[in-house]
């Protein structure tokens, strides 16, 4: 029985042998693998025991470290301040936790750190020394202190916000509070002008003319005030219509002619034959154009030239305003969009106004969608141009409501097809933030109602003749009727599917309606093709709408313009017309350019030829330097790089899908 117990006292021993050698290997590699530092210290400061972090920020190994004080590696009075908080803690046998610290490591190096002391006590209770650990916190402290400097900043734009709020409407108030009496004051000049109040001598009529003017220029100021003051505020409000844009620009033609035959300068339109429709604000681009012919005569000499332009470009339309007067130097290009920049050295031209005429311009172009920009050189005249989304319907017929339409015109029956599409589709579904089947069932719901109307009414066929959930559309054919009643069929398509969207709270949605006109004047040039007396009624709902899809394409190019080197340009998108790009440099519009792609599976690059069609002033590079969005228009592609382009154009957008 002894024998037995012997044998049980034994194992207990070797076992607990092997697990404190266990634990002590454990505390060993804890204490060598953590990147924090941590050492043993005795009643004097020495160091009886460091791990591998605290002996490397030292520039030695542990055993280099053992039996010294902080004083051999500190300077002295970061030494004492260490050896003063280590006294505390053996002194009061309180620990020091998380205290955070500057410190300079022996390096050189400034960091934040933070130092946690705690007192060490032997098997009697008595305070032997202190374990101490050091955490460097210094990407932590520069957080916080960005987090600080991002909250202090915050708060200033947030004060800087308020203020410009209380100028902006303090300029407006007081500009209103301008209107009234500068209203009276012209209508007292001009009844004194035009000798109401009595006979004038021409001395007095000169001296009234300059008043008159005067007012003129007073009032135009408090319109641009009030106009940034609108902007800054928010509360510009555009009104959307679908205009031809070609009218638009002859509606104001003999007023500008007369304007430039006045101060000897000759005037020419360069403009399509065919209707250009877009949907915008007819007010507020007239604005845009009157602001830049009206800075085109301004700064036009005598026996000079002025072209107005209207071109149609991939995507987009294009106005330019194209002078030969006295240009502006290049250095100030960049800044000739800015509030209250005057780039003219005229003092006299200067003083009539404050420079918010092109910072206006630019808004309102921007709020619909398009760019503007300049070229210009000193002395050789000025280019303006600006880009408008261009609007329209991407398929009004397609094969099988044409093969419809054909059966029912060799009858004898006349026709009208109602097009309705959801612009951009895919995009819009992400944009109203509904689910695609109920997008697209709600609006089939009120077509299917106004089709319902329409037969019991009238007593004849109408029909939905082509759907396509895919693209958002409908071909809706409507046999017999007359133009009255296909007026108040698409209105009523109108006011409903702006109705139904008002629902959604989706309150910027378009909806356009334009008029196409088959006539049977001309045989047809093709099987199939569609030559009767057909109205094709189009209802296009979003905001627009691209010939060719644009895909993202983040790859540098080479581009070259005529004379120039090569240059590698970053990719910013591209489709089958045309690409973007960035680039430092400000290329003229209309100028060609060459340019390589690479290609999948192909050592030779895509040679292209393309022209400038706009440019937008981009975010400024790394070294601050301005930097610029050109869209070029492919021209003159032949069949083979076409193809090579169609490869290139499926290869880059199957490598974006997930």
């Amino acid at each position: 029985m002894k024998k037995n117990i012997k044998v049980k006292n034994k194992n207990p021993e070797k076992v607990n042998y092997r697990e404190l050698e266990h634990r002590y290997r454990l505390l060993s590699e804890l204490m060598d693998s953590t990147p924090d530092v941590i050492y043993f210290k005795d009643r004097e400061g020495k160091l009886v025991m460091v791990n591998q972090a605290h002996a490397k920020g030292l520039g030695l190994k542990p055993d280099q470290v053992v039996g010294k004080t902080d004083f051999d590696f500190f300077p002295r009075e970061r030494a004492k301040l260490m050896s003063r908080d280590d006294m505390r803690v053996m002194k009061t046998g309180k620990a020091i936790i998380d205290k955070i610290e500057r410190a300079t490591r022996p390096d050189g190096v400034d960091n934040y750190v933070s130092t946690t002391k705690i007192p060490r006590y032997d098997d009697r209770g008595m305070i032997t020394g202190l374990i101490g650990i050091t955490r460097d916190i210094t990407h932590r402290v520069q957080v916080a202190n960005l987090q600080e400097e991002n909250t202090r900043i915050q708060k200033k734009l947030e004060v800087a916000e308020d203020l410009n709020n209380m100028k902006s409407e303090f300029v407006s108030v007081v500009s209103h509070e301008l209107r009234t009496p500068l209203a009276i004051i012209k209508e007292a000049v001009m009844l004194i002008y035009e000798g109401i109040a009595g006979p004038l001598s021409e001395k007095q009529k000169y001296i009234l003319s300059k008043a008159k003017d005067n007012i003129g220029r007073l009032n135009g100021i408090i319109e641009d005030l009030l106009e940034v003051s609108r902007i800054e505020r928010g509360a510009l409000k555009l009104h959307y219509s679908l205009v031809d844009l070609k009218e638009l620009l002859l509606d104001s033609s003999e007023y500008f002619k007369k304007i430039s035959v006045e101060n000897g300068i000759t005037l020419k339109y360069a403009l399509p034959e065919e209707q250009v429709n877009v949907f915008i604000d007819a007010a507020r681009i007239n604005q845009v154009v009157s602001n830049l012919v009206t800075n085109a005569i301004k700064f036009t000499h005598q026996n000079d030239s002025i072209r107005i332009e209207l071109e149609i470009l991939e995507n987009k339309v294009r106005i330019g305003v194209i002078d030969t007067g006295v240009g502006i130097a290049k250095d100030n290009l960049s800044e000739l969009f800015n509030k209250f920049t005057q780039v003219s050295k005229n003092e006299a031209i200067q003083r009539k106004g404050l420079g918010l005429g092109l910072f206006i311009t630019r808004e309102l172009v921007e709020r619909h969608g398009g760019e503007i920009w300049a070229d210009s050189k000193l002395g050789a005249g000025s280019k303006f141009y600006f880009t408008l989304p261009r609007f329209y319907t991407a398929k009004v017929l397609n094969d099988e409501v044409r093969n419809s339409v054909n059966k029912l015109l060799n009858k004898g029956t006349s026709i009208y097809l109602v097009n309705v599409l959801v612009v951009n589709f895919k995009e819009f579904k992400k944009a109203v933030k509904t689910q695609p089947k109920e997008l697209f069932y709600g609006i089939r719901k009120i077509i299917d109602e106004a089709l319902k109307r329409f037969n019991d009414k009238s007593k004849r066929l109408s029909r939905i003749a082509f759907e396509d959930y895919s693209t958002g559309e409908w071909s809706i054919l409507f046999s017999g009727a007359d133009e009255g009643e296909i007026a108040s069929v698409c209105e009523s398509l109108k006011s409903r599917i702006k109705a139904y969207f008002s629902k959604l709270e989706k309150g910027n949605v378009f909806i356009n309606l334009g008029t196409l006109h088959y006539s049977d004047n001309s045989a047809p040039s093709e099987p199939g093709q569609v030559f009767a007396d057909i109205y094709i009624k189009k209802l296009s709902i979003g905001s627009e709408i691209r010939r060719f899809k644009r895909i993202s394409y983040k790859v540098a190019i080479e581009v070259m313009a005529s004379g120039d080197k090569t240059e590698s340009c970053q990719g910013v998108d591209i489709s089958e017309g045309g690409l973007c790009f960035t680039t430092g440099r400000q290329m003229e519009t209309g100028s060609k350019i060459n340019i390589k792609l690479s290609l999948p599976n192909k050592r030779e690059p895509l040679n292209i030829r393309a022209r400038v069609a706009w440019r937008k002033a981009a975010k400024e590079t790394k070294d601050n330097a301005q930097a610029y969005n050109v869209g070029l228009e492919f021209t003159d592609i032949k069949d083979r790089e076409r193809k090579y382009l169609s490869l290139l154009l499926r290869a880059v957008s199957g490598a974006r899908k997930p």
